[in-house]
C-alpha cells in the first residue's frame, strides 16, 4: 500500500485550518500541524495530526519541514487582526511578512511540490470601483494586514519565478461559520451571534450599509483541497459574489435567535472597506469550485454551534460535584 500524501498546515488548530485539517484526515492524507496557540486551540485539533507548537516567525520551521517532509503547504497562519495591524504594523510584518518568507524559503529548500496560500480577498482590493471585483482588479490595501497579504504573493511568485515553487493563492471574501470565535475579533457573523443569544446587543460600527460578500468555511475548505491539483500558478477569488449589508446580516440572525433589540451604532473605523464583493468565475472554470451553503444555512449552522457550545458550557458552570459517601 502506497504512504499517504504528507501535507503540513500552518494555523491547523485556528478556525479554518481545524476544519481542513479534518478534511485532509478523512481524506486519507498525512497532516502535520503548526501553530503557535495564539487564537488557535488545541482543543480543535484532532489526535490523528501531528503537532508543533511554533510561531511563523521561528526559527525551528525549517527544522519542521525537514522532519516533516510535506509534499504540500497549506499556509493559513496569520496575524489576522486588522485592527491590531494599524496598531503594531512592526509585529504584523513581523508575522505575515517574514514569517511567510521563511515558510516559503523552507518550502523552496526542501522540494515541496505544491504551496498553497490563504490570503484576503476581502481587504486586499481596497475599495473597487467595480464590484464583484475580479482577480485583474487593482489591489490598493487600506491596512497593514491587507498589504502583508499581498507581500505574501508576491514572494511566491517571485520563488516560483527563480526557483520553481508551486503554487496557488486563494483570496477570501469574509468567511464564516462552526468553530470561529465569537468573542475578541472574530467575523461579524460570530460576534452578532454570540452576542444576541447571549442577550446583549451588538455593535455596528458605521451605519450598517457597507457591503461584504460572506462564504462558508466547507466552501473555503472544498476550494484549498480543489488545489491540490489544480490552479497551478494562479490566483482565484474565493467568495459567492453576492454584496450583503452588515445591516442585512443583522436582521437575518435576529430572525433565526429571536433577538429582539436593535443594534448599537459606533463610529465606522479607520481602513474599513466600505463595500466588497469577489468575483469567483475564475475558481469556477480553473477549480471547479463554487460555493454550496447559502448564507441562511451557514448561519442556522453557525449559531446551532454556538448555541450548543454555550449550553455546554453553562452545564459545566452549573454542575454540583458529587458528595463522597462517609
Amino acid at each position: 500500500m502506497a504512504e499517504p500524501t504528507r501535507v503540513l498546515v500552518t494555523g491547523g488548530a485556528g478556525f479554518i485550518g481545524s476544519h481542513l485539517v479534518n478534511s485532509l484526515l478523512d481524506s486519507g492524507y498525512a497532516v502535520a500541524v503548526v501553530d503557535n496557540l495564539t487564537t488557535g486551540r488545541l482543543r480543535n485539533l484532532s489526535h490523528q495530526a501531528t503537532f508543533h507548537h511554533a510561531a511563523l516567525n521561528d526559527a525551528r520551521i525549517d527544522q519542521i519541514i525537514q522532519r516533516e517532509r510535506p509534499e504540500i503547504v497549506f499556509h493559513l497562519a496569520a496575524q489576522s487582526s486588522v485592527r491590531q495591524s494599524a496598531v503594531d504594523p512592526v509585529a504584523d510584518a513581523d508575522s505575515n511578512v517574514l514569517g511567510t518568507i521563511r515558510l516559503i524559503s523552507a518550502a523552496a529548500s526542501e522540494g515541496v511540490a505544491k504551496f498553497i496560500f490563504s490570503s484576503t480577498g476581502g481587504a486586499i482590493y481596497g475599495n473597487p470601483e467595480t464590484i464583484p471585483c475580479n482577480e485583474d482588479t487593482p489591489v490598493h490595501p487600506l491596512t497593514p494586514y491587507a498589504l502583508s497579504k499581498h507581500v505574501g504573493e508576491l514572494y511566491l511568485e517571485l520563488f516560483n519565478q527563480t526557483y520553481g515553487l508551486d503554487y496557488t493563492i486563494l483570496r477570501y471574501a469574509n468567511v464564516y461559520g462552526p468553530g470561529q470565535n465569537p468573542h475578541g475579533e472574530a467575523g461579524v457573523v460570530a460576534i452578532f451571534a454570540g452576542m444576541m443569544l447571549e442577550g446583549k446587543r451588538p455593535n455596528i460600527y458605521g451605519d450598517g450599509l457597507q457591503e461584504r460578500d460572506f462564504v462558508y468555511v466547507s466552501d473555503v475548505v472544498a476550494a484549498n483541497l480543489a488545489a491540490i491539483r489544480r490552479g497551478h500558478g494562479r490566483t482565484y477569488n474565493i467568495g459567492s459574489g453576492e454584496r450583503v449589508t452588515i445591516g442585512r446580516i443583522y436582521s437575518l440572525l435576529q430572525d433565526i435567535t429571536g433577538f429582539d433589540q436593535e443594534p448599537a451604532y459606533r463610529p465606522r473605523r479607520a481602513g474599513e472597506v466600505l463595500n466588497i464583493a469577489l468575483d469567483s468565475g475564475r475558481a469556477a472554470r480553473e477549480l471547479g469550485w463554487r460555493p454550496q451553503v447559502s448564507l441562511e444555512e451557514g448561519m442556522r449552522l453557525t449559531i446551532d454551534h454556538i448555541r450548543d457550545s454555550q449550553a455546554r458550557r453553562n452545564s459545566r458552570a452549573t454542575a454540583v460535584p458529587e458528595r463522597r459517601r462517609p
